[in-house]
């Protein structure tokens, strides 16, 4: 029996969804929506599938899930309208961008029984299966730094740059490095924001100039049974970047989602499969996005739930909001000290 899935917003995440869904065996595109008609009706003509005009119609018709590609300012409602029509939802991350959202999706979610899922790719890609495994397998010994990297040249769209549209390099860029980091090492005891700032203030996005007001580089420090993590996330690097290192008191973990990079595990003591020194991995490159929502649609099928829930996205926009929060008070600190140091010259 095929699943029927409609897919609202038809932007570059949409595009990858749809040719991941079409690729599929037992999976149709029951219809596709956006507020941008043209897009909508070109790309319903080349797929061959049903165009819906509103989020509503699209609810109305026969589909059993939707998959959500808009801008975060719109998850909320979405999920919401979509959970009360009785679909399955993936949303692609952040879940949404405020914990009275996030709480209200939590509940609703518990009450309609609905499989939802939330785009964390990254865990994913081999490399990062890899870490989980020689983490539970304690094949470095008890960890005790990690690093997380994930860097981009920033979004072709305007309201990635802008801060009242859920945009910057916090919601687009690290929640990816916290899914991974609370994944691997569990909720955290400290956090702490070391830097946020805005290094391009201007961008060319669609031939226009666009003012940027959302922070595009942020440094973050986190720490957890024991372990002290660092979180650094940006939309300034033009070729994309992504590493994770891992430091335990047998060895090292080295990975990364770019395939140019081997994974390794460095061990001081040989352990399992591993020998002593380095252990190296070669993975080749992996269409992530096919291999996430083919594991959504095994949990619609079979009826279980996602590993990475609601509930493990709760967890991380409590964080951002802390970090988010502490931002703000060290932002007001520090132009408080500047007026002082200047009224005291």
């Amino acid at each position: 029996m095929s699943i029927r899935i409609g897919v609202v917003g038809l932007g570059k995440i949409g595009e990858r969804h749809l040719n991941a869904y079409s690729s599929m065996k037992d999976v149709e595109i029951g219809g596709i929506c956006d507020m941008n008609l043209e897009l909508l009706n070109r790309t319903a003509a080349n797929l061959n599938v049903q165009p819906f005009e509103s989020f509503d119609a699209l609810l109305e018709s026969d589909i059993s899930a939707v998959d959500i590609c808009t801008p975060t300012e719109y998850h909320h409602n979405a999920i919401i309208k979509a959970l009360d029509n009785g679909k399955h939802v993936f949303c692609e991350k952040p879940l949404t961008y405020s914990m009275e959202y996030a709480q209200a999706i939590k509940e609703k979610s518990e009450q309609t029984g609905k499989v939802i899922m939330v785009g964390y790719l990254y865990r994913f890609h081999p490399s990062f299966e890899l870490l989980r495994d020689i983490i539970k397998k304690n094949i470095i010994g008890k960890p005790y730094y990690a690093s997380f990297r994930l860097g981009g040249r920033g979004g072709h769209r305007a309201w990635k740059h802008k801060a009242n549209t859920a945009g910057g390099a916090t919601f687009d860029m690290l929640t990816h490095m916290l899914d991974l980091a609370l994944l691997n090492f569990g909720e955290p005891t400290e956090i702490e924001p070391l830097y946020s700032d805005i290094i391009l203030k201007e961008r060319m996005i669609d031939g226009e100039l666009v003012q940027v007001d959302a922070e595009d580089c942020t440094l973050s420090r986190l720490r957890t049974n024991g372990t002290q993590i660092f979180l650094q996330s940006d939309l300034i690097t033009p070729s994309f970047m992504n590493t994770v290192e891992v430091h335990g008191d047998n060895g090292s973990f080295f990975g990364s989602i770019v395939s140019r990079f081997p994974t390794t595990v460095y061990c001081k003591e040989p352990i399992d499969i591993y020998d002593r020194g380095e252990n190296v991995f070669n993975f080749a490159p992996i269409n992530l996005i096919a291999k996430e929502l083919g594991y959504f649609v095994d949990c619609i099928t079979n009826g279980s739930d996602p590993t990475n829930s609601v509930y493990e996205s709760i967890k991380i926009i409590r964080i951002t909001e802390e970090l988010k929060r502490k931002t703000l008070l060290n932002n007001k600190l520090n132009r408080m000290l500047e007026r002082q140091e200047i009224a005291g010259k």
